[in-house]
């Protein structure tokens, strides 16, 4: 059992069943028709809040736990919403397909970081948006998320990493303290037509 079956493991969802406050933030620029796609679904919160918004929304992720949960999410709120196990790095995403692409801490180190934002890019339609959610470097010092600051990037990186997007939103967010202290980069780009 890999670590992320470990943790969607119990009844409750571990992350609750609301979209991350990013999403919630940036939702008048979402589309409310065409396809979604949430890359680390997990338990399908985002993505699932995405399907609430009129999109045809599927998430991904490596956890079959986790996929199970999101499954029974999208029934508890009344949504078609296709769950899947899959390797991101590994699986397709056809060009010119997504109206919307969503990432909320799905972590690569180099060199499967950069590959993975140009496969995004790809994949999205013209006008399409891609909205992320990474956690900084300065996180590996505070007590949750990725230790391995190579998985971590900071603003201008994660910009330069997705270039090719023209940004709506692109800022490094601080928030709460002690164990609950989270450095974020929150970006909202947006694909050329």
């Amino acid at each position: 059992m890999n670590k992320w079956d470990e943790r969607y493991q119990g009844e409750d969802f571990f992350f609750g069943t609301e979209p991350h406050e990013f999403l919630l933030q940036i939702q008048n620029h979402l589309p409310t028709a065409g396809r979604a796609l949430d890359l680390a679904t997990g338990e399908g919160r985002n993505g699932i809040f995405l399907a609430q918004r009129g999109l045809n929304a599927e998430g991904v992720d490596q956890s079959a736990v986790g996929i199970a949960k999101a499954r029974r999410l999208a029934e508890l709120k009344g949504v078609a919403f296709e769950a899947r196990v899959a390797d991101i790095n590994e699986m397709a995403m056809p060009p010119e397909h997504y109206a919307v692409i969503s990432s909320v801490y799905c972590h690569f180190a180099e060199p499967e970081r950069s590959v993975l934002a140009q496969k995004i890019i790809r994949a999205l339609s013209g006008g399409g948006l891609f909205v992320g959610v990474f956690y900084h470097p300065e996180q590996a010092d505070l007590p949750i998320g990725p230790s391995d600051v190579a998985m971590l990037a900071d603003l201008e990186t994660l910009q330069t990493t997705f270039d090719g997007l023209e940004w709506l939103a692109a800022e490094h967010r601080r928030s709460g303290e002690g164990d609950n202290a989270r450095s974020m980069v929150w970006l909202l780009g947006q694909k050329p037509a």
